[in-house]
C-alpha cells in the first residue's frame, strides 16, 4: 500500500499570486504521479488547501485516489470528503483515515471538527469491518508526543508536518499504536512491514532489536579488525575496560536475539532515503520534466526544475504500508 499523510501537492500555505498557476499544474502533475505508481489512500493537510477548497474538491473529483478527511468540513458543517477508505491488500482489509488540525488563515471555507474525536468516531464505526487501522494525522509538532495515546484503537499513525525523522532503533509503544513521521521535506519513505504466521496474537514490533543487533555487530567487528587473527579477549586481554565492554555488547545480542527469535508476528520499519541512489523510472521521469518545465514557464519567478516535485520543501510525505 502508499499512503500519504499530508501535505501532498503544496510547499506553503499560501500561493504567491505570480507563481500560483505554475503552482496549481505542478500539483495536478503531482497528482497524476501518484495516479501512476498506485497511491491507495491521501490524507488532506493544511498546504493541501492552499490554492483553495474548490481548487482541491476539483483535484479530488477528477482522481481514482481517495481523498479523505474524517474532521475537514464546510461552513454548515458537511465532511468535504471521505471520513475513511478500506484497501484490500493480501487477503486483508486495512481501513484508512485522516485529520488534519492545520486549516491556513485564509481559508474561511473550511471548517474542523476537533479531529481526535472526529478520528475515533470514525475508527469505532470501521474497526470491526477491517483487520488493520491505519491513521494519517497532519498535526502541528508539538502534538506528536503523546499523539498514540489518543488513538487506542489505531494500529498504525502517519503523521506529516513533522520535522522529526523517526528512527528504527526508537522504542515504540508495546503492542501499539506504532506511530511515524517521515520528515517534512519529502526526502524520505517510510516502510513498514508486516508478517503474520498468526493472526490471533500480537504484533511485535522489531525494529529496535534489529536496529541494536545491526549497530552491536557493526561495534564487535570494528573491535576485531584490528586484528583478524587472533580473538577479541587476545588483542584487548590487557584493556578490562574493553572486555567489560565487549561483555555487555555480547549479552545484548543474546536479549535482543532472544527477541527476533520468539516473536511470532512481526513489524519493522525503515526510513529510506530518496537520494540520487534510488533507481528512477525513465517514463514517469520524463513526465516529471515535461510537468516540471511547464510549471516553471508559467511562473512568473521559476524556481529550481526537480525540487518540488522529487522533494518539495513541505511535501510529498509519502507512506508505503506493505502486508508480506
Amino acid at each position: 500500500m502508499i499512503l500519504d499523510a499530508g501535505d501532498a501537492f503544496f510547499a506553503s500555505a499560501v500561493l504567491a499570486n505570480r507563481n500560483a498557476e505554475g503552482d496549481k499544474l505542478q500539483a495536478k502533475g503531482l497528482l497524476q504521479g501518484y495516479a501512476t505508481i498506485g497511491c491507495d489512500a491521501l490524507n488532506v493537510g493544511g498546504f493541501d488547501l492552499a490554492a483553495g477548497k474548490d481548487f482541491l474538491i476539483s483535484l479530488a473529483e477528477g482522481s481514482s485516489i481517495p481523498f479523505i478527511s474524517a474532521n475537514l468540513t464546510d461552513t454548515e458543517n458537511n465532511l468535504l470528503f471521505l471520513p475513511f477508505t478500506i484497501v484490500e491488500n493480501n487477503g486483508f482489509k486495512v481501513g484508512v483515515t485522516g485529520v488534519s488540525d492545520l486549516i491556513p488563515d485564509h481559508i474561511k471555507d473550511v471548517k474542523k471538527r476537533p479531529y481526535i474525536e472526529a478520528a475515533n468516531n470514525v475508527i469505532a464505526e470501521m474497526k470491526s469491518q477491517v483487520d488493520f487501522v491505519v491513521l494519517l494525522a497532519n498535526v502541528h509538532r508539538n502534538k506528536f508526543k503523546g499523539l498514540a495515546e489518543k488513538f487506542p484503537n489505531v494500529d498504525y499513525i502517519f503523521v506529516s508536518r513533522n520535522t522529526q525523522l523517526s528512527r528504527s532503533e526508537t522504542k515504540q509503544t508495546e503492542g501499539g499504536p506504532y506511530i511515524y513521521s517521515s520528515g517534512n521535506q519529502g526526502k524520505y519513505l517510510t516502510v513498514v512491514e508486516i508478517a503474520l504466521n498468526d493472526p490471533s496474537q500480537p504484533i511485535m514490533d522489531i525494529s529496535a532489536a534489529k536496529g541494536k543487533i545491526s549497530n552491536i555487530s557493526k561495534r564487535l567487528k570494528k573491535l576485531q579488525e584490528k586484528d583478524p587473527d587472533r580473538t577479541i579477549e587476545e588483542i584487548y586481554a590487557d584493556k578490562p575496560n574493553v572486555l567489560k565492554l565487549v561483555t555487555d555488547y555480547r549479552e545484548q545480542l543474546v536479549k535482543y536475539e532472544s527477541i527476533m527469535a520468539n516473536a511470532i508476528n512481526t513489524t519493522k520499519f525503515q526510513s529510506i532515503p530518496l537520494s540520487k541512489s534510488v533507481g528512477e523510472d525513465s517514463e514517469l521521469l520524463a513526465f516529471v520534466d515535461e510537468t516540471l518545465a511547464t510549471c516553471s514557464a508559467l511562473r512568473k519567478k521559476p524556481i529550481k526544475a526537480a525540487k518540488n516535485i522529487i522533494k518539495p520543501k513541505a511535501g510529498p510525505i509519502k507512506k508505503k504500508f506493505s502486508i508480506n
